[in-house]
């Protein structure tokens, strides 16, 4: 019996994937309603559908439809990010034992940072964000310290689209404050989160690049002042956080260049 919440031309939808993965590469609307079941109709407006949406496409001057642009990318990116997890987590783990604090990994997603993992520390209070979150890059240091090590054009991009808002009195404000404070986090290899964000929270952070040199990730440990007021714990933090991203950006091909 399907779940009440099931939808059924989700599922058509993914008959036809499934049909266009069946071996042929190109299939005309005729194969695709006998290999499926389904009407011509019924085929018709879902390949329609799919078309508008860039998962499928028709090839120039021929009648049949394959897979399309979106959902290539659609893939790398799941791959991408399930290869990050699985080689993330153990050091991850290990990370939030030594510290005993929370420690997070996020992906870029255009103006944001998107949470993908959480090891939280064993204390009560703790910043109230979970996995499939979202926080501005300006904000967070986690997302500058990606902006920090973006090719320019794609930075300038990125830049170009925030809405800047104050989270706290330390909020940064400007595209010239942030372009300066990004070019601080290249030279140090780290960005820090000194209340920016939250009064009372604090955090660290350094990139995770992928094998083309480019920062697509990045993970941070992250306290409150209440426990560690101290000023000296950022580079106490910055140290490790900083080896821990260095591990896993080896692990997803990695090298850096020769200094």
């Amino acid at each position: 019996m399907l779940d009440k919440d099931h939808i059924k031309s989700i599922e058509k939808c993914f008959v036809v994937l499934d049909c266009l993965n069946s071996g042929n590469t190109q299939m005309t609307l005729e194969e695709i309603v006998k290999l499926s079941g389904y009407k011509k109709t019924t085929c018709f407006r879902l390949l329609k559908t799919m078309l508008n949406l860039g998962l499928i496409e028709t090839s120039p001057g021929k009648k049949t439809y394959q897979f399309g642009p979106r959902l290539v990318f659609l893939g790398i990116a799941a791959l991408k990010n399930m290869n990050l997890h699985q080689a993330a987590l153990p050091i991850l783990k290990k990370l939030c034992q030594e510290t005993g604090e929370t420690v997070n990994l996020t992906i870029l997603s255009g103006t944001e940072i998107l949470y993908v993992e959480r090891i939280m520390s064993d204390y009560l209070v703790n910043i109230n964000v979970n996995i499939g979150d979202r926080l501005p890059v300006y904000c967070a240091s986690m997302g500058k310290v990606i902006l920090a090590f973006l090719p320019p054009e794609k930075l300038q991009k990125i830049i170009s689209a925030i809405h800047f808002e104050p989270k706290t009195d330390k909020t940064i404000l400007s595209e010239p404050d942030l372009k300066k404070e990004l070019e601080k986090i290249r030279n140090q290899g780290f960005a820090i989160n000194d209340e920016e964000l939250e009064k009372g929270l604090r955090a660290v952070a350094a990139p995770i690049f992928n094998h083309t040199g480019e920062a697509f990730a990045a993970l941070n440990i992250a306290w409150t002042t209440a426990r560690r007021p101290e000023q000296s714990v950022f580079i106490e933090f910055s140290k490790k956080i900083m080896d821990a991203a260095q591990a896993i950006s080896g692990l997803m091909g990695y090298q850096p260049r020769p200094s």
